[in-house]
């Protein structure tokens, strides 16, 4: 019987991970899986193979790059029928099994047609900045050493909101359409943390780390507000590759919600850690 003929079990997960020594979500080549290239996806067929259950399938509703965390990544999981697990057992075997840095938070029984990325209907990420050097928490947050005025990095943030032409705050495969619309540009500060939200239905490749480094110049005054709108309006290669250079860290990101059909629309906007 051929692979895609098998009778298969399909699970929802919910997961939690901290980026900070895997090489993003995707698996990588069976080389770099050779050199020990470590990924969430590789981690988690991992912990199943050593229990001895064989994905069929593990897709997650996106890619995230090397260092960036996720407090709610969603992937789809199948399993042969035969000798599959209920969901209470698949989690005692993703908590016995996984690393301290790699959490199931949930496992819901689903329909096979289930597909963690095409049936997403919006994706947020949240970048966490420090305004003093702390001494926690450095994977998680990018410490701006410089005095921020913040009126200014709000303003800057906002523009983002909107369709617009992101071709140069992003990585583009040939042929990839750079528009995006942005649904919500989110802005608080909390103690010494500022948190910067956005929620849009996808995000190119590099965009959402970008689009921070360009704000945080703007509001150490290096970069002016109108280039960002110029840029929007008119993106052009020489202000791709000027904004490639200014990329925020990755230690600041996390992908914190996936949004589906009958999901609730909004949530509160609270910070990972507290900074006083």
């Amino acid at each position: 019987m051929k692979p895609h003929q098998v009778p298969r079990t399909a699970y929802r997960l919910g997961v939690e991970y901290d980026g900070s020594r895997f090489q993003g979500w995707q698996k990588q080549s069976e080389r770099q899986v050779a050199q020990g290239v470590r990924t969430v996806t590789g981690t988690l067929e991992r912990v199943l193979h050593e229990a001895n259950q064989h994905p069929l399938t593990l897709g997650g509703s996106g890619r995230t790059d090397a260092g960036v965390h996720s407090l709610g990544q969603v992937a789809h999981l199948h399993l042969p029928s035969a000798g599959a697990p209920k969901p209470q057992e698949l989690q005692r075997i993703f908590d016995e099994g996984l690393p301290s840095d790699v959490a199931i938070t949930s496992i819901h029984p689903c329909s096979t047609s289930f597909h963690a990325r095409h049936d997403a209907l919006t994706r947020t990420y949240l970048y966490q900045l420090s305004l003093r050097r702390t001494a926690f928490g450095k994977s998680m947050l990018w410490w701006v050493k410089s005095r921020m005025e913040l009126q200014r990095l709000e303003e800057a943030w906002s523009l983002f909101a909107g369709n617009h032409d992101a071709a140069a705050f992003s990585d583009l495969e040939p042929g990839e359409d750079s528009h995006v619309q942005i649904k919500n540009c989110e802005f608080a500060k909390d103690g010494s943390l500022i948190l910067l939200r956005l929620t849009a239905g996808f995000f190119l490749r590099r965009q959402v780390r970008r689009m921070v480094g360009a704000a945080v110049l703007c509001g150490l005054g290096k970069e002016k507000v109108e280039r960002l709108r110029r840029d929007l309006e008119n993106p052009t290669p020489e202000s791709t590759l000027h904004w490639a250079e200014k990329a925020a860290p990755s230690a600041g990101l996390f992908l914190e919600r996936v949004r589906y059909p009958g999901d609730p629309d909004n949530s509160p906007l609270v910070p990972i850690l507290r900074v006083p």
